[in-house]
């Protein structure tokens, strides 16, 4: 899941598609094709909710207070919650007592747990093999297993 709000991850996520939509432009274009791609999404903020409150919600002081285990599983190639966010988020699990935080970095693999060396949402489709990553599924499996088979 995401350590940053809706808004710092949508601007990461227009800033990136600007720069494969537009590779040739320069710093001054790209920049107002941002600024452009802002002001629809305040269009869109003002008439509808959920878009604002995924803008606004911060997960961190949430993730601060859960007290059960958590499991982060990060794609190491994933363009839609960047990699450096699993860090975050562990850390704000951690600082808030929680003892049980298990890290997996899956390389080579996309946000949808995919194996892909790019990680571009405009690749999903184009992808061989859409499956879940066999190294996902096991890490999962195995996570789960340890805790439901722990003694109380």
């Amino acid at each position: 899941g995401p350590a940053y709000t809706g808004g710092r991850i949508i601007a990461c996520q227009q800033r990136q598609g600007i720069g494969e939509a537009y590779p040739a432009a320069d710093a001054s274009t790209r920049d107002s094709l941002f600024r452009v791609a802002q002001l629809q999404l305040d269009s869109i903020r003002t008439t509808s909710a959920w878009i604002r409150e995924f803008l606004e919600y911060d997960p961190l002081p949430t993730a601060r207070g859960v007290r059960t285990p958590v499991l982060i599983l990060q794609g190491e190639t994933d363009r839609q919650v960047t990699p450096e966010q699993a860090d975050t988020l562990a850390n704000a699990f951690r600082s808030g007592g929680n003892r049980e935080v298990t890290v997996h970095r899956l390389p080579n693999t996309n946000h949808l747990f995919q194996r892909d060396s790019s990680g571009m949402p405009s690749g999903y489709g184009t992808l061989a093999n859409r499956l879940v990553t066999r190294e996902t599924l096991g890490l999962l499996a195995d996570w789960l297993a340890h805790r439901l088979l722990k003694t109380p």
